[in-house]
């Protein structure tokens, strides 16, 4: 075979090769296109099944309280009630396109709120009378929504299993058509490697003189190789040593956080209970009590709720630490959160002689977040302000921009130097880590608020300036 016959048999394996890798591009856009749909048709359905798990839920609970009168039954009851309404507002962004499906996700719509405002009438019925509540159920008007909403909700899925079963199929269409691209291409690959291999064949002879020079640079690279096994076996055994010791870390860690959340419950319960009896001695229910016992006890629960507060600052920190502090999302009012954070510290900010304002939006703002975690992060963060402000004013505001909601707080206190302005968010770090210092605490607050904001997709930030105070920037997405 000359040299120009084995460069065509050489080039004509590339081009295949070209045209095989093109097409099987092609064809795998097309199958990631109809693996597109069928997840899209999947998560259509566990929308509907979580819209109705939630309103179940939220019957469940409302039965259960008629029927015991007891508020614990409440909790799933609100809780189906926010599962049911945050699955119809994704179940209508899928459905957004499909205007026929569209209408019926608005029919279930109605018929959800239809049915959570009957819910909530004969909730608000068992408080004044149980046989009324009880005597509202037995109409069955609530199972006669429930079981249309459950006739609209199999209309929608009967059509996204038909949808399914179509982009299944297609799906497994251009699933064959990509096995037999690669099929076709890799015979005709083999082809042409076989015409190759045969032309090479021919050269072997020629190159059978160099056989004893390449025998010695065999016999070098093996004695290089011993040596690189001899390498990689002291590398593995290095890897076996840092795992080992990794494990032993991560054990310790998890027996330090485990140590951490039982002391800070065990030790939490006799401090609210020391916190009480002291509240009881100081407003005499004794006994009398005279003006230097009652300072007396002033102090003892002053400290005492200091150590609460630093037990419960331990106890969310283990809780983010050993990732048992579950999100639980739903829709906050900016508002709202903003004046209930204010209004847990503003007594405190009066007790110091401070001025304290909350700057909230004059309309109502909503967000999806976790309030709880939120107003967390919000109380500490004014605490911390009030803590380090001896003279001036603490500023909670809050607003929206660019999809984002955010939370400033501000204050007039001693400010934090440039090079410990991230350091401030290090656990158990403080700007004074003596002994002697005037602050107390156990410099967690504002690592954990922190971690906070960031599981909750957002972030804090600080800016200071010595003598000049600080303001605190936490901000979620919209």
């Amino acid at each position: 075979m000359t040299v120009r016959q084995k460069i065509a048999i050489a080039l004509g394996s590339a081009v295949l090769t070209l045209l095989v890798g093109v097409t099987a591009v092609i064809v795998v856009l097309r199958l990631r296109v109809a693996i597109a749909a069928v997840d899209h048709t999947n998560m259509v359905l566990r929308q509907i099944d979580g819209v109705l798990a939630g309103m179940v839920d939220a019957e469940t609970g409302q039965r259960g309280y008629i029927i015991t009168g007891d508020s614990a039954y409440l909790e799933p009851y609100h809780n189906g009630r926010l599962e049911a309404n945050a699955h119809l507002a994704v179940l209508r962004g899928l459905v957004a396109s499909d205007t026929q499906q569209l209408g019926r996700v608005d029919s279930l719509q109605a018929l959800s709120d239809r049915k959570l405002r009957e819910l909530d009438q004969t909730v608000a019925l068992r408080s004044t009378s149980a046989s009324a509540a009880a005597d509202r159920v037995r109409t069955g008007i609530g199972k006669a929504m429930m079981d249309s909403a459950r006739r609209i909700a199999a209309r929608i899925s009967l059509v996204e299993r038909r949808n399914l079963a179509e982009r299944d199929q297609a799906r497994l269409r251009i699933r064959n058509l990509a096995l037999g691209v690669i099929v076709v291409g890799t015979f005709g690959a083999f082809l042409f490697a076989f015409l190759i291999n045969r032309s090479i064949r021919t050269d072997v002879i020629a190159q059978q003189r160099s056989q004893d020079q390449l025998e010695k640079q065999t016999e070098q690279l093996e004695q290089q190789a011993i040596e690189l096994e001899q390498a990689m076996e002291q590398l593995r055994d290095t890897t076996t040593q840092e795992e080992e010791a990794r494990e032993a870390a991560e054990v310790a860690n998890r027996a330090k956080n485990d140590f951490l959340a039982v002391m800070s419950h065990e030790l939490r319960t006799p401090l609210n209970a020391i916190v009480g009896y002291a509240e009881l001695l100081h407003d005499g229910i004794a006994g009398p009590v005279n003006e230097t016992q009652r300072e007396q006890l002033d102090r003892v629960q002053l400290s005492a709720r200091h150590l609460v507060e630093l037990v419960d600052d331990i106890l969310s920190f283990s809780r983010i630490e050993s990732g048992q502090d579950a999100i639980r999302q739903g829709p906050v009012e900016v508002r709202q959160v903003t004046r209930e954070a204010g209004a847990l510290v503003e007594p405190v900010a009066a007790a110091k002689g401070l001025r304290f304002t909350v700057q909230a939006p004059n309309e109502p703002e909503t967000f999806t977040s976790d309030a709880g975690k939120v107003r967390q992060v919000l109380v500490n963060l004014l605490s911390n302000a009030i803590k380090f402000t001896d003279d001036g004013e603490i500023i909670l505001a809050s607003h929206v921009e660019d999809g984002r909601v955010v939370f400033e707080v501000s204050d007039t206190g001693i400010g934090i130097a440039p090079e410990h302005q991230e350091q401030v968010f290090d656990t158990f770090w403080q700007v004074d880590q003596t002994a002697t210092r005037k602050a107390g605490g156990a410099g967690l607050g504002l690592s954990v608020s922190r971690r906070l904001a960031r599981a909750l997709g957002g972030d804090l930030s600080v800016e200071s300036a010595i003598g000049k105070g600080s303001r605190f920037r936490f901000w979620l997405p919209r």
